[in-house]
C-alpha cells in the first residue's frame, strides 16, 4: 500500500519517535538484519535496498547480509544481536526459508530474535504465523509502515518484560 507523501512523513516521524522510545527502554537503538537466502531476482535486491533505507530513516541500526543459507543467516543475526530479521523476496522458497530461519534461531537459543517477511501472498500468512514468524507483510506494504509495526511490537515486548521483572 503506497502512502501519500504527507502520510509517509507522519509515519516516519512516528517511527523515529518509537525508535527513540525503544532505545530509552532497551538501552540501544532497535537493530535489524536484512537477509537474502536464495538467488533472488534483481527486483528483490532493489526491494532490499529500499527496505534498508526506509528502516534506517526510521531509526533502526541496519545490517545487511550476503546471500546465505537460513542457518548462516540465523548465526549472523545471533552474532550481531539484532532484534529483528527482515526478509523480503518473491522467491518460491520464501516460506521454507523463513521457517528454516526460525528453527535455526531457536537452535541457537535466540528465539527472542523476531522475524518479519515481506512480499507474502495472503495464502502463506497463516502458515508463517504457525511457525513463529511474527510479521508477514504483503507485497505492496510500505516499508515505513512495516517499521512502525515492528517497533510497536518491540516496545510492547520490552514493556512486558519490564513488568515481569518488576513482579519478581
Amino acid at each position: 500500500m503506497a502512502l501519500d507523501p504527507k502520510t509517509k512523513e507522519t509515519v516516519r516521524e512516528e517511527a523515529l519517535r518509537l525508535s527513540k522510545e525503544f532505545a530509552a527502554l532497551d538501552g540501544r537503538r532497535p537493530r535489524v538484519l536484512l537477509i537474502e537466502m536464495e538467488n533472488d531476482l534483481e527486483s528483490d535486491r532493489e526491494e532490499r535496498k529500499l527496505a534498508a533505507n526506509a528502516l534506517a530513516d526510521s531509526g533502526w541500526d541496519v545490517d545487511v547480509s550476503p546471500s546465505q543459507q537460513p542457518e548462516d543467516a540465523a548465526k549472523g543475526a545471533a552474532d550481531n544481536d539484532v532484534h529483528f530479521v527482515f526478509y523480503t523476496t518473491t522467491g518460491d522458497a520464501r516460506g521454507r526459508n523463513a521457517v528454516a530461519l526460525s528453527r535455526a534461531l531457536a537452535l541457537y537459543g535466540r528465539d527472542d530474535i523476531l522475524i518479519a517477511v515481506h512480499q507474502v501472498p495472503p495464502e502463506e500468512k497463516e502458515s508463517l504465523f504457525r511457525y513463529g514468524i511474527l510479521c508477514a507483510f504483503p507485497k505492496d506494504y510500505d516499508y515505513l509502515q512495516a517499521s512502525l509495526t515492528m517497533l510497536r511490537i518491540l516496545i510492547a515486548r520490552e514493556k512486558q518484560e519490564m513488568e515481569e521483572d518488576d513482579a519478581y
